[in-house]
């Protein structure tokens, strides 16, 4: 019997960067070393949960359950292979996962639409992973947080430029950042310019 949560067939994912994502090393790599890598994020499937109020306890523990995760609190996220979850918001969060399955499917399965507000944004964002010992300054140039507290685990929605972003730490030195689609390319040449000072390295998508 085939999988009842197997990805529907329809036609293939194009890329927002399509046409400006460019491969290579650019700016100053000091003896050949970026102070920035940087790499795109495809085919990812996201997932965007609201629960309401006086359902956020059913919500956690189904989540905790079914997808092999306690949902974080407190603008946090948790990780486990190829998954994670990110509290973006009091009772709000993403579900991010590689697409091989209709992950909205498996989370409407588990979180009936009487606990909480389910929407695919898998569509509608796109995911940087950066990575470097520069990152903070990068970071710091389009953004008034302050990104010497931030570190792993920590997920946060801010200005980044002139651009809405949610931002994932990972690690001392990395960071996921996810953006609307729709300014996905005017983002991905501020991030290039950001990088240049510190040497750039964009790799292949991952």
């Amino acid at each position: 019997m085939a999988d009842e949560h197997q990805a529907p067939a329809g036609p293939q994912r194009r890329s927002a960067l399509q046409g400006h994502y460019l491969s290579g090393d650019f700016g100053w790599l000091v003896d050949g070393v970026p102070g920035i890598e940087l790499s795109e994020r495809r085919d990812l499937a996201i997932v965007h949960i609201d629960a309401w109020f006086d359902k956020h306890g059913e919500v956690h523990h189904a989540l905790r359950d079914d997808f092999d995760l306690t949902p974080p609190e407190k603008l946090r996220a948790v990780e486990l292979g190829q998954r994670a979850i990110l509290s973006v918001g009091p009772n709000r969060w993403l579900v991010v996962e590689k697409e091989s399955r209709d992950l909205f499917a498996a989370v409407r399965k588990s979180i009936p639409e009487e606990w909480a507000a389910v929407t695919d944004q898998g569509h509608s964002r796109v995911c940087w992973r950066l990575e470097g010992p520069a990152l903070r300054q990068v970071l710091s140039k389009g953004s008034t947080l302050d990104f010497d507290t931030f570190g792993d685990g920590d997920c946060v929605g801010t200005i980044l430029g002139h651009f809405t972003v949610t931002i994932h730490g990972r690690g001392p030195s990395g960071a996921d950042v996810y953006c609307a689609r729709s300014f996905a390319p005017d983002l991905h040449h501020w991030l290039v310019e950001a990088s240049l000072e510190y040497g750039l390295r964009v790799t292949d998508p991952v």
